[in-house]
């Protein structure tokens, strides 16, 4: 609402107004708000409720989990995936469920639950959470990209055979 809480007038300053708030932290979430790109950046969910950017993440899980998590706020990580072959190995995130939705293409999701494999095929806006503890790996059906929610620390891996 013009000239209500939280307005400015940035119309002169080449600022976009959009995402102002009221309150002495404006100014720093202005210097530091720009574009993300989610393909190549990425967004850590961190306690209590803060999203902050995850610039040039370019999937480096190790730099993420060092610069971002720690035991008293393991955070979440929210980023873009492109996937153009089947996965090479299993995954198993202990620390949490993944929420996994595939944006565009095609994929096999499949889900190692007390031994035996759950299989599900997700298109364009189609999800699966995968639970905390539950090996998982995926198949191309047609290259897909996936937004992804993960718990932070704590991901396991093995070999597929």
């Amino acid at each position: 609402m013009p000239g209500g809480v939280g307005h400015v007038d940035r119309a002169d300053s080449g600022v976009n107004p959009t995402f102002v708030q009221a309150g002495r932290r404006s100014r720093a979430y202005l210097e530091r708000m720009k574009t993300l790109n989610l393909l190549k950046d990425a967004v850590h969910l961190g306690a209590p409720s803060k999203a902050l950017p995850v610039f040039d993440f370019g999937h480096d899980y190790d730099k993420y989990l060092a610069d971002f998590c720690s035991k008293n706020d393991p955070g979440r990580l929210v980023c873009l995936y492109e996937t153009k072959s089947d996965w090479e190995t299993w995954e198993a995130r202990p620390a949490g469920e993944e929420l996994v939705v595939v944006v565009r293409g095609k994929g096999e999701m499949i889900q190692e639950i007390d031994g035996e494999e759950h299989r599900i095929i997700l298109g364009p806006g189609e999800a699966i959470i995968n639970p905390s503890g539950v090996w998982h790996t995926a198949n191309v059906i047609e290259p897909f990209l996936a937004l992804f929610v993960t718990p932070g620390p704590g991901t396991t891996h093995r070999p597929r055979s």
